[in-house]
């Protein structure tokens, strides 16, 4: 547990102000170089602040992975509506974009003038190590959490002997997959209630 002015509004069922919403998001959004993003946004949103629970980040990643489009898009857009409604998403959204777009638009320029990139090649190698470190632990927690329910551990397990072991396509694993996961899940919470 962090102190309480450290978790900036972060209390479980309190959301974040519109201007600390913005910040953490732009600094996630100007500091974050490869993959790994949702692992950062973990940490800041669930772990740091308090503003989400492990829970509604789940299922926020969730919903965001299942959505046309980018996925950390998607999910700070989900994460900014949980918090602040739809302003949240887009103040949110806006703020996790905005370093980037000009920062890409500055680095085309840069790379335009540079015609040995060999040096900037591993350096963008490691960040992508550890960016993977990062989404490991997204899904080594995501893994805890399915394993908390036998149907959940089996999801998981027959979603990676799918997609790794036989090679099927992702999109007809998570049509196939998707619902029966959503049934079990539905059945659970209806006879835990």
């Amino acid at each position: 547990m962090q102190p309480d002015d450290e978790r900036e509004n972060g209390q479980a069922g309190g959301g974040a102000s519109l201007p600390a919403l913005f910040g953490v998001c732009l600094k996630i959004g100007v500091l974050s170089f490869g993959g790994g993003l949702s692992g950062w946004l973990h940490r800041e949103f669930v772990e740091r602040r308090g503003w989400i629970s492990e829970d509604d980040f789940a299922s926020s990643l969730a919903i965001s992975q299942m959505l046309p489009g980018a996925n950390v898009v998607n999910l700070v857009v989900c994460m900014g509506e949980q918090l602040r409604g739809p302003l949240g998403a887009v103040v949110a959204t806006f703020g996790f974009l905005i370093g980037p777009f000009f920062a890409v638009i500055g680095m085309s320029a840069i790379v335009d003038h540079v015609h040995d990139l060999a040096e900037l090649e591993g350096v963008l190698t490691g960040i992508a190590a550890s960016a993977s470190g990062l989404l490991l632990v997204i899904c080594w927690k995501g893994t805890r959490r399915a394993a908390r329910h036998v149907s959940g551990l089996a999801i998981v397990a027959a979603t990676t002997i799918a997609v790794a072991v036989l090679k099927l396509p992702l999109l007809l694993v998570a049509a196939v997959i998707a619902p029966i996961s959503v049934a079990l899940s539905w059945g659970r919470v209806k006879s835990d209630a």
